[in-house]
């Protein structure tokens, strides 16, 4: 209410508000004074009445074409506006010429007519200025435009046919010698009321910007209440109360037309200034996306050999901003390293020729405080010549130093693992599930010398004797079939006797050796240790032959011995070796069964103790327990032997905790090598390809193929919401997320611009080690995906620069020079493509009377034309200064004839004001011409279309000429 009254308060005391008091004192003066015949002392009534009411609808017809021309995409509410004030200009036409006096129209004129027509054009007008007040109405376009202009035409051929058709039903307005009837003024009295009523809720209303607009359409409401009553206290057509409502009928028609005419007209200005507001918001944008993402962009003249570089790269390697040479020379000389600068060189000019769709690069710079950085350069040929090829290159280079000195650390630890299997005291070889032989080390080549192995050709089951071959290859196969998880024994243990000899010895003397097998992360691979065991299987050996020496060699030596039954697992005997390895007295410890020392459960005990009696000899591996609680890992080799017609199980014992340790040590280093080394090779082949890319679409198609391999034994989501893609994309691998997982891991590819998506691990570490690599994997990867979605970004927005013409928003002559041979290489007779050459007529005229601001106006709203006027599959180029081409593919000369008189009859219909001057009226001339039927080359095309353009020009301007005729088609 506060407000309203500010608004009321500022109008009245405003020169409007004095216009409305001096014109509500003039009707409150004539009411006071007598009536006079105004009209009695002119000739006619009609030639006043009819100037008036013309003027009335020139002023509705512009203010609606004020309504439809300053709103590109009309919302519901001005379009219902618009359509009430052309009602309102039809039924005021209607009302002139249905006036007694005038000629009779469709039906014989009364005054009950032309009051009808006088009521329902005033109720569209008063109806237009109330909706123009209510601001609380959508500004979406409107969605059933036709419809509802539809609507508004059936209503006023509803109005027509009743008005015309049937006025002896319609009740009477006026009656001879009588004057008005009570209808006519309450009908006057209501609209009244609604202008009044309409007034008010405009001086409130924010739908208007201007507040002068606002107080003159208040104006212009108020003004048409005082005419309607004034319409209510005529008793005649001379009367000075009809005079008068005539007369502010005018003005507030006057005041409608300034109000949504006139000043509607600034709308353009203001939209050109939204566009430069929005154009430098896009670039502080640009600017901010390439300080977070460390991206630094350059610029290579080519014929120049000049290098412009952004602040970001100068940034990037230390250097204040401008401190980089421009010469491109000096880039090639100072900044790329020595070892580096033929290879940059080749991929470059690879690039140059035409052998490359891109220039990828990865090399050494020379940062400002000396020290040689990795970067990656990505690039792209934006501009080429016909004779001097390429002109120009553009592209982004990145920091990659933190990801080569990673590769680096990768690559040494692999190194120092390949020199502990080199170094390894026991045989240490890499095989497949068939035994063939992939890598082994320098102590196998001593074990078996001289047999040379033939790496992937050679199997280890050629080197197992004949007697042993088929039961051995039988248990391993068996043993490869089982699930990793399920194995009884995590590895594949056996002792076999050798057909190849070495160290020396003979036929006689056959190598025994113990293989021990364990599963590499490795599809299919296997790691596999042999170890000479010959020795220690000669002395256990002549243990059993030679029953005498039992007890010498049973007590004698550090080895643990025990003997058992194995019935029932009681330890019978034991030496001093096993009293000090258990940690019990030897009388305790023969006291003891199995059971209190080993871990193995007993019906696999008892498996084992049968195999030993019937095969004669065993090896296993398990885990016994100390006198101290303690827990050790132990190789027992066992064979049966008969004391006192008893039959025991001797078993040797020999402590393996230390090999167990760094056998698992080992192989865990080995998985997580691997793991790292698989995860690193496939995200460098993801961000190679990702680099690669032209198009932010492709960037989840890789993402879904790539993201299972770089995580593989992993669950995960990543979640990507890019304004570039029509929807939203989530990538999952692995199996379903869990609601509490053992480990999850998140992290968000953000940019200083907003969030661009968020990564999220689900896995189940080893360790700590295990579960901080996962983490800086999942951080890395959301790192490069960060980087290559703003890369690609960055690359479509410099290519969409270097194809537009800054000023029209067309296509350039670089896009042209490009697209348009593609398509003359394509066009048939059923395909043909038609070119037109567009020059503005007297354009220098026209920038020396009204200045280049005015012709760039005048460019810019033939570009619109264009656009709105051709087809979405048409292009159209500024081609240079005035002039225009625009390539109508799939169109013969006679249909692309027909559009460009279209073009040019809208170019015609437009105009524009430059201070007190109105520039209407514009024309261009154009030359037409039609492929393939007059050719396919592009040039001799152009040439014969500028022929026919001067031809237009000569023939008159302002009109369309076809290469092969000398009359322009129509």
């Amino acid at each position: 209410m506060a407000t309203l009254k500010t608004a009321l308060k500022h109008l009245l005391v405003g020169p409007l508000g004095s216009l409305f008091w001096a014109l509500l004192g003039l009707m409150i003066l004539l009411t006071i004074l007598p009536g006079e015949q105004v009209f009695g002392l002119m000739q006619s009534y009609l030639g006043f009445h009819s100037l008036v009411e013309l003027t009335c609808v020139i002023v509705a017809v512009l203010a609606t074409l004020a309504i439809f021309n300053s709103y590109r995409t009309l919302s519901t509410q001005y379009l219902c506006v618009g359509a009430l004030l052309g009602l309102s200009a039809v039924m005021d036409s209607l009302h002139l010429f249905s006036m007694p006096g005038m000629a009779d129209f469709f039906s014989p004129n009364t005054l009950n007519k032309a009051i009808y027509f006088w009521l329902l054009g005033r109720l569209s007008a008063i109806s237009a200025l109330l909706l123009l007040s209510l601001s609380h109405l959508s500004d979406q376009p409107a969605r059933f435009s036709r419809l509802i202009l539809m609507l508004f035409l059936a209503a006023g051929a509803l109005a027509l046919v009743a008005i015309f058709g049937y006025p002896q039903h319609l009740p009477e307005l006026y009656i001879p010698e009588k004057g008005l009837t009570s209808l006519k003024i309450a009908l006057e009295w209501g609209l009244a009321g609604i202008s009044v009523l309409a007034g008010i809720i405009l001086l409130r209303s924010s739908r208007l910007r201007q507040q002068r607009d606002r107080e003159m359409l208040t104006v212009a409401a108020w003004v048409t209440a005082l005419a309607e009553i004034c319409f209510t206290l005529y008793g005649s057509a001379n009367d000075e109360f009809n005079v008068l409502g005539h007369i502010y009928k005018a003005i507030s028609y006057l005041l409608i037309f300034h109000a949504l005419f006139l000043s509607h007209l600034r709308y353009p200005w203001q939209a050109l200034n939204d566009a430069r507001a929005r154009l430098a918001s896009q670039e502080q944008r640009w600017n901010l996306a390439l300080a977070g993402s460390s991206t630094g962009v350059w610029d290579m003249d080519i014929g120049a050999d000049r290098v412009f570089t952004s602040s970001h790269l100068h940034q990037m390697l230390g250097y204040r901003n401008g401190e980089l040479p421009r010469a491109a020379s000096a880039w090639r000389e100072r900044l790329v390293h020595p070892d580096d600068r033929d290879r940059v060189l080749d991929t470059f000019e690879a690039h140059m020729t035409g052998k490359s769709q891109g220039w990828h690069c990865e090399y050494r710079m020379l940062d400002a405080r000396g020290r040689w950085r990795w970067v990656q350069s990505n690039g792209q040929i934006i501009a080429s010549e016909d004779e001097e090829g390429a002109i120009r290159v553009v592209g982004t280079t990145i920091d990659i130093q933190t990801r080569r000195e990673q590769e680096q650390y990768l690559a040494e630890t692999r190194k120092r693992l390949q020199t502990l299997f080199d170094t390894a005291p026991i045989g240490m070889l890499v095989i497949d599930t068939q035994g063939v032989v992939h890598q082994h080390n320098r102590m196998l080549d001593q074990l078996l010398a001289p047999h040379e192995i033939v790496i992937g050709e050679e199997s280890i089951w050629q080197w197992v004797s004949a007697e042993d071959h088929d039961h051995v290859l039988h248990h391993w196969q068996q043993w490869q079939q089982q699930d990793a998880t399920q194995r009884r024994e995590s590895t594949w243990h056996r002792e076999l006797r050798m057909t190849l000899y070495g160290h020396g010895r003979s036929k006689h003397q056959p190598l025994w050796t113990e293989w021990v097998v364990a599963a590499l992360p490795e599809e299919h691979l296997y790691l596999l240790l042999i170890e000479d065991i010959s020795a220690r299987k000669q002395a256990t050996e002549l243990l059993i032959e030679n029953a005498s020496l039992y007890r010498s060699t049973f007590e004698s030596g550090n080895a643990i011995k025990l003997l058992v039954d194995p019935e029932n697992g009681v330890i019978v005997d034991a030496n001093m070796a096993a009293s000090d390895y258990y940690g019990y007295s030897l009388d305790t410890l023969k006291t003891l069964t199995m059971q209190n020392i080993s871990l193995t459960p007993q019906a696999i005990r008892r498996e084992r103790a049968q195999q030993t009696l019937v095969q004669h000899e065993g090896h296993f591996e398990t885990r016994h327990r100390m006198g101290n609680g303690a827990t050790r890992d132990v190789e027992v080799f066992v064979a049966p032997v008969v004391i006192g017609g008893r039959t025991l199980i001797y078993e040797m014992v020999h402590d393996i905790t230390a090999r167990k340790e760094a056998e698992q040590g080992l192989v865990l280093l080995n998985q997580r090598l691997s793991r790292d080394g698989l995860y690193r090779q496939h995200l460098n082949e993801l961000s190679t390809h990702l680099f690669e890319l032209n198009d932010i679409t492709g960037v989840v198609p890789l993402l879904e193929a790539y993201l299972p391999r770089c995580f593989p034994d992993t669950s995960g989501e990543l979640a990507l919401r890019i304004e570039e893609l029509d929807q939203a994309h989530c990538i999952t691998w692995g199996s379903a997320l869990a609601a509490q997982p053992a480990f999850e891991y998140r992290q968000r590819l953000t940019t200083t611009t907003g969030a661009l998506g968020r990564m999220t691990l689900q896995a189940a570490p080893l360790d700590d080690e295990d579960r901080h690599r996962l983490e800086r994997m999942t951080d890395e990867t959301a790192r490069i995906l960060t980087l290559t979605l703003i890369n690609l970004r960055l690359r479509s927005q410099l290519t969409d620069h270097a194809y537009r013409d800054a000023l029209t928003g067309l296509y350039n002559r670089r896009y042209l020079n490009e697209t348009l041979p593609r398509l003359l290489e394509n066009a048939g007779d059923k395909s043909p493509v038609s070119l037109a050459l567009l020059d503005l007529d007297h354009f220098k005229r026209l920038n020396d009377t009204w200045g280049h601001d005015a012709g760039d106006q005048v460019l810019v709203a033939l570009g619109e034309i264009l656009t709105q006027r051709l087809r979405a599959t048409d292009i159209s180029c500024r081609y240079g200064g005035e002039e225009f081409i625009v390539v109508l593919p799939g169109a013969n000369a006679g249909i692309a004839m027909m559009r460009l008189n279209e073009v040019l009859e809208q170019f015609g219909q437009w105009s524009m004001t430059v201070g007190d001057d109105r520039i209407e009226h514009l024309t261009f001339s154009a030359g037409l011409i039609e492929a393939p039927r007059q050719g396919c080359d592009m040039s001799t095309l152009i040439e014969l279309a500028d022929q026919a353009l001067y031809s237009a020009k000569h023939a008159g301007r302002g009109r369309v000429h076809q290469a092969d005729q000398a009359l322009p088609l129509t």
